[in-house]
């Protein structure tokens, strides 16, 4: 009898903590601006299971983006006046009618600039190409190399890169690494200790610590951004490691070398990522250097993250782009976990008979992003759009591909996390030359391989049916 009057006498407690816990939590995730699939899901996870939705909450949430967003503003805000004058202005932006010039007046509204005339670019699709160039870039600098990776590897790959730093700054070039702390979990401080001892900076971005409001995993620096004495500029989608570099089992990626008067777009990129980590102003000449025309592609250079409170500069054009597209939308992307606003986008540019079609990993270091978007591609099979699978090899590339006139490659996946809760960074080329580059390599990398169809997709198992299904319950976390 006491057993049982005890039983019922905790047992009131813990129901009344969980009331306490869905009270507390769910007004926050409600009032929160997010996607209606985000906060539904979140919902279920209080009401369901509150202890674990507390701890997700305080780890993953975003209860604290408001704060983050008013430091980063701060940031923004002190670095504008003595940027300006070095980034803005000094170079011809594009101007073009129709399609493609309200696509460009659109790009200059969402970072007050839009492409700039005059870059040369070279698209590196392996890894050992793109290291080579990166290499030799490092090997030749004379003032200053800026890296910021959101994961750099303690292997093979890693280790050289880092030993090449340490002889550049042994020549006397100024040398910073910015990582994100998350993505470079496993590459602490003691790794870098070669380059620390001859006077090379390295900081982590957004230091995790359960002793202060930088707990939460969840908005993290996914760029990769190098920038070689003001001048040469490298990003895309390959980070620092051996898959990447084409070491062990190497992974298809997409990277490319920029020189030109875009690479201070890229220089303003990491100086305000290195300000927010360090407090140290990069607004200078020195960093930021006149740079004349080196080609004849139009670039721009579009960072987004989940400080923007208002535009979403990369998802907005590239959601632009495709709805003005009429020949073809091709997309190379390794998580594909599209909010509605794509999808439809992607569907009705299928069913207005635009050539529209997805290149995804067959096998992939995800498996249950993997499956979330296998559950999407369903709808879009249904629409018209070709879905193509590689099971032979991880495929990490980024890349969207419109019509003739258009397209895109960066740090940023076709999924929410990269649209909305991750720093990113993706270059913009309004070129048919670039176009025409990525769109032969893209024809390349789905030769051969099976086209998905609706047949295809009948005939999975259930099991699989049924993870797919849970999958996309949590895409909006994932």
């Amino acid at each position: 009898m006491l057993h049982d009057l005890w039983f019922i006498d905790h047992a009131g407690w813990w129901l009344l903590a969980d009331a306490l816990i869905v009270g507390l939590l769910l007004p926050k995730v409600i009032l929160q601006r997010r996607e209606t699939g985000a906060t539904l899901a979140w919902v279920i996870i209080i009401v369901l299971l509150p202890y674990l939705g507390l701890l997700a909450f305080w780890v993953f949430g975003t209860a604290r983006l408001r704060l983050r967003r008013r430091k980063r503003r701060r940031i923004e805000q002190k670095l504008a006046p003595a940027l300006a004058p070095l980034t803005h202005g000094r170079n011809p932006v594009m101007r073009a009618k129709g399609r493609i010039g309200s696509l460009v007046r659109l790009a200059a509204n969402l970072d007050e600039q839009g492409p700039l005339a005059g870059n040369a670019v070279t698209i590196c699709r392996d890894g050992p190409t793109t290291f080579d160039a990166i290499e030799r870039a490092i090997r030749e600098a004379k003032d200053h190399i800026h890296l910021l990776y959101y994961i750099w590897a303690p292997d093979r790959t890693g280790r050289r890169i880092r030993d090449l730093l340490v002889e550049a700054r042994q020549r006397g070039v100024e040398v910073r690494v910015l990582i994100d702390d998350v993505g470079s979990y496993g590459t602490r401080r003691r790794f870098f200790q070669p380059l620390l001892d001859v006077g090379g900076q390295v900081e982590w971005f957004l230091k995790v610590s359960p002793l202060s409001r930088q707990l939460t995993i969840n908005n993290r620096n996914h760029r990769k951004i190098i920038v070689i004495d003001g001048g040469i500029g490298f990003t895309g989608g390959m980070n620092i490691g051996d898959e990447y570099a084409g070491i062990g089992e190497p992974w298809k990626d997409l990277h490319c070398r920029v020189v030109g008067p875009v690479v201070n777009s890229f220089q303003e990129v990491f100086s305000q990522d290195w300000y927010h980590s360090t407090g140290e102003d990069l607004a200078t000449l020195r960093y930021f250097p006149e740079l004349p025309p080196a080609g004849e592609v139009h670039a721009q250079l579009l960072a987004s993250g989940p400080a923007d409170e208002k535009w979403r500069a990369i998802p907005t054009l590239i959601f632009a782009a495709i709805n003005l597209a009429r020949e073809r939308v091709w997309i190379e992307t390794p998580y594909f976990i599209p909010d509605q606003a794509m999808s439809m986008a992607l569907q009705t540019a299928a069913l207005r008979g635009v050539d529209v079609r997805l290149l995804l990993p067959g096998k992939s270091d995800h498996r249950l992003v993997a499956a979330a978007a296998n559950y999407f591609i369903d709808e879009l099979i249904e629409a018209g759009v070709k879905v193509y699978q590689d099971f032979n090899v991880m495929r990490h590339g980024k890349a969207v591909i419109v019509d003739d006139w258009f397209a895109t490659l960066g740090s940023a996946n076709m999924d929410q996390r990269s649209f909305r809760l991750n720093f990113e960074a993706n270059l913009f080329f309004f070129s048919g030359r670039v176009n025409r580059s990525l769109g032969e390599d893209f024809a390349r990398q789905i030769a051969g391989l099976s086209r998905i169809t609706e047949e295809a997709r009948r005939r999975i198992p259930l099991r699989q049916k049924l993870l797919e299904g849970i999958a996309r319950l949590l895409a909006p976390l994932l």
